[in-house]
């Protein structure tokens, strides 16, 4: 019975986290739709979490697992394929043309490959068990790839010395939190499948959180750029203003001097004078 109870409350923790962890990219697409650009980021992680679900929701239906026993992992892997498909969508539609050319063929041999796994799972395999093991084993390299891929910037991220173009913090927080929680599920119900990706994820998400650590509060050199030119422009309009009101500060004196003359020779230019 606290077996059962262990197994059913890590199984929906496990659950929120990972929707958790799928939503956490939501304000990543916002972004892009708002500027209408990807900008810098990277479409990997979202074809891999793409693969992902659609490898566990197969792995948790009852034609792969024992009846319902996943029906937990079929449930929460299916909103976040739904949720992963939208960010796809999305990456698509503001991507530059040579991303998307990639982020496509990307996409497009992933399908495939989870075809050629669900027909492999039927017509080639007959035992149950071995095509649990089939599917299981695909998703255990999604899901370790998946926990991994936002270390696919790495190199981005030392070299700007910024985080900005890594999914957001609270991707990898979720991402230990739900690997630990997924590692006690597959424990309890002695699944392997489940538990060893997970018990990869836990280092993979606390790498992560430790690289936003070091460099979050760093500036980008776009940002210290934009910085730079705004000074720079903000100097120029200074120094057009001081200009103009110099200018017009010559002017209201010579104006001064000419009205002193009037008022100190009342004769000059007057119309009275032009005739003898």
């Amino acid at each position: 019975m606290m077996n059962y109870s262990l197994h059913l409350g890590a199984g929906i923790l496990g659950a929120i986290f990972a929707l958790l962890m799928y939503g956490a990219s939501i304000s990543t697409f916002k972004r892009v739709i708002k500027k209408r650009s990807t900008e810098n980021f990277s479409g990997f992680p979202y074809a891999i979490a793409l693969f992902n679900c659609l490898l566990y929701t197969w792995y948790g239906s009852p034609l792969i697992s024992n009846g319902w026993d996943n029906a937990v992992v079929m449930a929460v892997n299916g909103i976040g394929l739904v949720l992963e498909l939208c960010f796809v969508c999305i990456y698509l539609t503001f991507a530059p043309p040579k991303s998307k050319r990639n982020m496509t063929m990307m996409v497009v041999g992933l399908l495939v490959v989870f075809g050629i796994i669900i027909i492999s799972s039927f017509c080639a395999v007959h035992d149950d068990k071995q095509r649990k093991i089939l599917v299981g084993t695909a998703g255990m390299v999604a899901t370790v790839v998946l926990y991994g891929s936002p270390l696919s910037v790495i190199g981005l991220v030392i070299k700007t010395k910024s985080v900005e173009f890594m999914p957001s913090f609270y991707f990898s927080l979720f991402v230990f939190l739900g690997s630990a929680l997924w590692m006690v599920y597959g424990v309890v119900s002695k699944d392997i499948i489940i538990m060893a990706p997970n018990f990869l994820g836990l280092p993979l998400g606390l790498g992560q959180m430790i690289l936003y650590c070091i460099y979050r509060r760093k500036r980008s050199p776009r940002v210290e750029a934009a910085k730079v030119d705004a000074g720079e422009e903000l100097k120029s309009i200074k120094q057009n203003t001081e200009d103009i009101k110099s200018s017009t500060e010559d002017i209201e004196i010579k104006l001064e001097i000419k009205i002193d003359i009037r008022e100190a020779n009342p004769t000059v230019n007057s119309p009275q004078n032009i005739y003898p």
